[in-house]
């Protein structure tokens, strides 16, 4: 009885969280975006059954496909992915709903960035500490009116230059994680709560990106918030401007009128006392130290002769973004990750993806042992499908 409760329970919920991101979609009714947002979803749990807002969903999912939050094609058709259940409370959960939608609806909209942006610059303390001073100004931004607003948003704007200015080469990198996931963030928070005052408070749920050890992957869910808040704020008719290419700041500099000074680097050396600087900076200090550690670490884990290369055709990878780590060549090492590709699939902690997304590096660690299809080690986890790993350069027998 008491599992039949459970059942019946977990049905009921995942009926309301349908119906109520659906109202919100229709609500809305392409007043953001020129489209309504409602998408068919698949909530994947954790074996892999579904359920989902539409009667001719699969009922389970592909064995050899990554679970995700995200978008794929199964049987032809588009889908929205969940992990499901969904995680917090029902406002958070219509977030993820809506924008896991709106990256379904990202190409159609024009607003679709077709790569993986490197953003490894933001290890560095000067660009970290930068970027959260612009995140300080940018929610006094948009917490003033009149002259304030502007003098915060040139503040903020000013750190932005300023870091771009040590960081040439990233500029549009940061631009396009921002339209990438920053318009998907902002598209969530701005269709679940439409007041400006609640929309500002619920972002302190992403406060905990001040003391991430990995901002090049997730710092573009606050900035993408904060900016598209300051730009509805202006009542300016921003969302048809927006291309895969958009700068956002530029966009905001633009409709505020606002000039950034010559001397970017003694404006924001004049400002950053406004906020917060010394926090930041103490937090900064510590992380570097942190941080040096660990890449001397990953050095050593990843050395050529300490690595199994595979060749890896078809890559698609189960992550976390914060458990992902840019390097300063584009590859990226990943924790808690599961990658799957034409021969099979490997679980890893960590594993090493090459910039071009077709190797995987394996640490040679301190066990290795083999079950049938299944190589194991104590940081990662290979299955072979139909035999086929012997062709990738990887010990296929004791």
């Amino acid at each position: 009885m008491a599992a039949l409760m459970l059942l019946i329970c977990c049905h009921t919920s995942r009926v309301s969280i349908f119906d109520q991101v659906e109202k919100l979609c229709n609500k809305d009714n392409g007043k953001l975006w020129g489209i309504n947002l409602y998408a068919p979803v698949l909530g994947v749990d954790s074996l892999r059954n579904i359920v989902s807002n539409v009667s001719d969903a699969p009922k389970t999912y592909p064995s050899d496909k990554p679970v995700a939050n995200s978008t794929i094609e199964l049987d032809g058709k588009r889908w929205t992915t969940v992990l499901w259940p969904l995680s917090g409370d029902e406002k958070h959960q219509l977030i993820v709903l809506v924008h896991e939608m709106f990256h379904y609806h990202q190409p159609e909209l024009g607003l679709w960035v077709d790569k993986d942006p490197n953003n490894s610059h933001l290890s560095n303390r000067d660009a970290r500490t930068l970027l959260k001073l612009e995140w300080n100004a940018l929610k006094a931004a948009a917490s003033y009116d009149g002259e304030q607003k502007k003098t915060a948003l040139k503040d903020a704007l000013s750190f932005r230059a300023w870091r771009r200015h040590l960081y040439p080469d990233f500029a549009a990198e940061e631009n396009a994680l921002e339209v990438l996931e920053g318009l998907a963030e902002y598209t969530g928070r701005r269709i679940t709560i439409p007041s400006d005052k609640e929309y500002l408070q619920s972002l302190s749920d992403l406060d905990y990106l001040y003391e991430s050890d990995n901002l090049t992957r997730s710092f573009a869910y606050l900035s993408g918030p904060l900016y598209g808040l300051i730009l509805d704020q202006s009542n300016h008719s921003w969302h048809k401007e927006m291309n895969s290419g958009s700068d956002l700041g530029s966009s905001a500099m633009e409709i505020y009128g606002i000039t950034l000074p010559e001397n970017l680097e003694e404006a924001a050396e004049t400002a950053k006392a406004k906020y917060d600087f010394e926090t930041i900076d103490a937090a900064e200090e510590a992380f570097q130290r942190k941080l040096e550690e660990r890449n001397e670490t990953l050095r050593k884990l990843f050395a050529p002769d300490n690595v199994i290369t595979l060749e890896c055709p078809n890559l698609s990878i189960q992550f976390s973004p914060d458990g992902m780590i840019k390097m300063d060549d584009g590859s990226m090492v990943i924790y808690g990750c599961t990658a799957f590709c034409d021969w099979g699939s490997v679980e890893g902690h960590p594993l090493k993806v090459t910039s071009d997304w077709r190797r995987i590096e394996l640490p040679r660690l301190d066990t290795l042992s083999f079950n049938n299809d299944t190589i194991a080690t104590s940081g990662w986890t290979l299955i072979k499908k139909n035999n086929r790993i012997k062709d990738y350069n990887v010990p296929v027998d004791r």
